[in-house]
């Protein structure tokens, strides 16, 4: 757990409210993959890399791999906007697995 929790409320808050503009934008895969690798970073400054925070947000947003109705492999792809692994549902299963940890500090 983070050593003092307000800093990273604030800053797991500052990744929650970046949800708002990515919904906004389309969403845009480009977009979407910068704020998934900054709240990864974020998360893991905070708890450490290997944390469960860090895995929590990756099992409900970082699957990787080719996916069906999904053009290009592994980390090289273009994410579809809907479906159940869309970048829509990531955002949805996200902002829950942020809105968990802030409720643990």
């Amino acid at each position: 757990m983070a050593a003092n929790p307000s800093p990273a409320r604030e800053r797991i808050e500052e990744r929650l409210n970046a949800i708002g503009r990515l919904r906004g934008s389309g969403p845009n895969p480009f977009d979407y993959n910068q704020w998934y690798d900054r709240t990864v970073e974020v998360l893991g400054a905070l708890f450490g890399p290997g944390s469960a925070e860090v895995e929590r947000l990756h099992e409900a947003a970082g699957v990787r791999g080719r996916l069906p109705g999904v053009r290009g492999q592994a980390e090289d792809m273009t994410l579809n906007i809907h479906g159940p692994w869309g970048i829509r549902a990531r955002l949805d299963r996200a902002e829950q697995a942020l809105r968990d940890t802030l409720a643990g500090l």
